[in-house]
């Protein structure tokens, strides 16, 4: 619960987050194992965050090289639904707070409509420049103390909206 509002765990809801995480992934070993139990799978992680007895799993970790060394941590498809669950409950009440060009995990935005967006401005400003940044292990250094008191002080979903003007 945050504030005075709940998330729905039901049954119906927590089918609706795994067809939602399920949706574009890839057949791996661990997921076919859990779509093969699937429905006592579901059963079980709805019966656990019903009755508060869930806890989160471990994350499995591993190295990627792409253009730079990165450490990828995964966690556990049950876990994922529950991200999802989240998501989609803190998405409704988050939404309209961000600015119009915040591009990640938001309906209708992604890399492409970034990219686009960042042409257009080059286009019209040719003096201008861009910078990307990447903030090194900035999700294992938030304050998870606070972040859970700014949660609770946001429990209703926000009215006033910022949006950029159109170029």
């Amino acid at each position: 619960m945050i504030g005075n509002v709940s998330i729905d765990v039901s049954l119906a809801n927590v089918w609706r987050s795994w067809y939602r995480f399920r949706s574009g992934k890839r057949r791996t070993p661990e997921l076919e194992h859990f779509s093969y139990y699937l429905e006592s799978n579901l059963k079980q992680l709805w019966q656990e965050l019903n009755s508060g007895t869930y806890k989160h799993g471990q994350y499995k970790k591993f190295i990627v090289i792409d253009t730079k060394r990165r450490e990828i941590s995964v966690a556990p498809i049950r876990d994922r639904i529950v991200h999802r669950l989240l998501y989609d409950y803190l998405y409704s009440i988050y939404d309209m707070t961000f600015i119009y060009d915040a591009w990640s995990c938001r309906k209708g935005k992604g890399l492409l409509g970034a990219i686009e967006r960042t042409e257009k401005f080059l286009r019209h400003n040719s003096q201008g420049f861009i910078w990307r940044a990447d903030i090194t292990k900035f999700f294992d250094s938030v304050d998870r103390f606070v972040l859970k008191n700014i949660l609770k002080r946001k429990s209703e979903p926000a009215t006033k909206t910022i949006e950029a003007k159109p170029i």
